[in-house]
């Protein structure tokens, strides 16, 4: 009998173990999947100036999130989003962004220069949809990613 006993409790170690590395597998993923697409979203919003609402921008981004299976689902998006500058992007791809503005003028031979900088700020979420986890850790719903593009200067006339 007593043998029966420890090798239910030995069961139950390696049940656990298994648990926590597939979690821990699970999140990794997401994690990467979520730092994957902070990247091409930086990489794409650059290459249209900095404009996240250029249509052609949207559907690139919108593309690559399918194609490496990102998703972040709307209670996420909404808490992350909400209450500070951040806007969510127009398609519900599962990311938000808050634009950065700035204007100056330099002096010159000629005046002075009036010059815009623009650079975003851009937010991504790593998805932990797992009903047991929620359940027992309900104020850890959410994680999330973030960088800025680089900072494009134009010379305003």
């Amino acid at each position: 009998m007593r043998e029966a006993l420890g090798s239910y409790y030995a069961l139950l170690i390696v049940f656990g173990f298994i648990i926590i590395i597939s979690s821990f597998l699970a999140f990794t993923t997401n994690y990467n999947k979520a730092f994957k697409m902070k990247n091409r979203i930086i990489t794409v919003l650059e290459k249209y100036n900095n404009n996240p609402n250029n249509e052609e921008a949207q559907k690139e981004i919108k593309n690559y999130a399918s194609s490496i299976g990102y998703s972040a689902s709307k209670q996420y998006t909404n808490t992350g989003c909400n209450g500070v500058d951040y806007q969510l992007d127009s398609n519900n791809t599962g990311w938000c962004y808050n634009v950065h503005k700035d204007k100056s003028t330099v002096p010159g031979k000629k005046g002075t220069s009036e010059y815009t900088s623009t650079y975003v700020d851009i937010r991504t979420f790593v998805s932990i949809d797992v009903p047991i986890f929620n359940n027992i850790f309900p104020n850890i719903k959410l994680f999330t990613v973030e960088g800025s593009t680089k900072q494009i200067t134009k010379l305003n006339k």
